[in-house]
């Protein structure tokens, strides 16, 4: 199988590669499988560690400028769709991480923003030892190992 560097990581274009060019097929599906296994063991131990999801992380890491925002600049920046994010969105709300305020020139859009809980919350994410190097010396195992 051929190389694909770690720094131009794009599973998107593995599997398109895997589609179009036969070489790739059967190993490159086993890789893909063995980078999803490695991010989902990075995403649990993350999730186990600080009680809350990637998703719910990164949600929060939006929020941490102290700029409320709508969810559809959520949606951007997350990269999820509506509904993920809404989903998203109720559950750090309810965990007490976010205050949702209604916009005052439309009343149906919502802006949330850190509450002083989540805000204590994103401090010790970002305080956090997250051995990424860890991480990514065990992606580039799985794109070496094809």
């Amino acid at each position: 199988m051929k190389y694909f560097p770690l720094n131009n990581i794009n599973i998107k274009n593995i599997i398109y590669l895997c589609i179009i060019n036969k070489e790739y097929d059967m190993e490159a599906i086993c890789v893909i499988k063995d980078i999803y296994k490695t991010l989902y063991q990075f995403e649990k131990t993350f999730s186990d560690v600080h009680e809350i999801t990637i998703n719910e992380a990164m949600l929060l890491c939006c929020l941490k400028d102290n700029q409320p925002k709508s969810a559809g600049t959520i949606c951007e920046y997350i990269g999820l769709s509506n509904s993920r994010v809404s989903k998203v969105i109720t559950s750090v709300e309810n965990k007490g991480f976010i205050d949702r305020t209604m916009s005052k020139e439309d009343k149906r859009q919502m802006f949330f923003s850190l509450t002083p809980k989540g805000k204590e919350k994103v401090q010790k994410m970002m305080n956090a030892e997250l051995r990424f190097d860890d991480l990514f010396g065990k992606l580039q195992q799985c794109m070496e190992k094809g």
